[in-house]
């Protein structure tokens, strides 16, 4: 699928461009930028990395549609009725088969007529259909449903060593990263796939933050800021 090929690597420009940007000091022009130095307790700091809280004003649209509540639509309660009496681990291991089940793949050219539209999970639930990104969205919006902590989801641009750039689902639970990849396979732990997987730019309800590898300038200053601001 060359435009899909196409799509992807200008995604992962993109979340390059965001990593780069928040090791430079913010001007004006770049409306991706590293806020307070502190990372925030919620942040999802894996692999290795610190999540440094940047402000993301380019994406404030396709997030804002992502955060669009969908737990009480007919669709999404449909689709999770089967895992209500599931274990947490098994609800999320179900959200993932039953998305890849239910939401055929499409590009945002043929949906949308844009190159990268994030679209709300009310919108890929009625098309049954969309892209990496669109089925990363019902994923969290499922799991909100069925009652995970949304502070502990994240939608994460990321890039694999093998599969190139991909947008995921991280679940954070018992203290440990789950990935839901755009592959339909299990999910699995970031941890388990620390020389493969790297996180760039994650998003959340309390936040965006760029990774860092622990060592670099900004996580260091980073890991400072924040343990001043805990010990207050």
């Amino acid at each position: 699928m060359p435009y899909r090929c196409a799509r992807m690597a200008g995604t992962a420009a993109l979340a390059l461009m965001v990593a780069t940007a928040a090791e430079s000091r913010p001007t004006t022009d770049k409306p991706i930028y590293a806020g307070p130095a502190a990372a925030p307790s919620w942040g999802p700091s894996m692999l290795g990395t610190v999540a440094v809280r940047v402000r993301a004003d380019r994406f404030a649209a396709s997030w804002g549609r992502a955060l669009e509540d969908a737990s009480r639509l007919p669709a999404m309660q449909r689709l999770i009725a089967p895992a209500r009496s599931l274990t947490r681990p098994q609800q999320i291991a179900f959200v993932q088969r039953a998305v890849h089940a239910n939401i055929h793949w499409i590009s945002d050219a043929t949906e949308w007529g844009q190159h990268d539209y994030w679209a709300s999970a009310e919108q890929t639930l009625s098309h049954g259909a969309g892209d990496m990104e669109d089925r990363a969205i019902v994923k969290m919006q499922a799991l909100r449903a069925l009652g995970f902590d949304q502070r502990d989801l994240y939608i994460t641009l990321a890039r694999d060593r093998v599969g190139g750039p991909l947008t995921v689902l991280v679940v954070r639970y018992g203290g440990r990263y789950y990935v839901l990849d755009d592959t339909g396979g299990a999910p699995f732990l970031a941890d388990t796939r620390r020389f493969e997987f790297q996180p760039i730019l994650s998003f959340g309800w309390t936040g965006a933050w760029v990774h860092q590898k622990i060592g670099s300038p900004v996580a260091v200053v980073a890991a400072s800021a924040a343990g001043a601001a805990t010990s207050k």
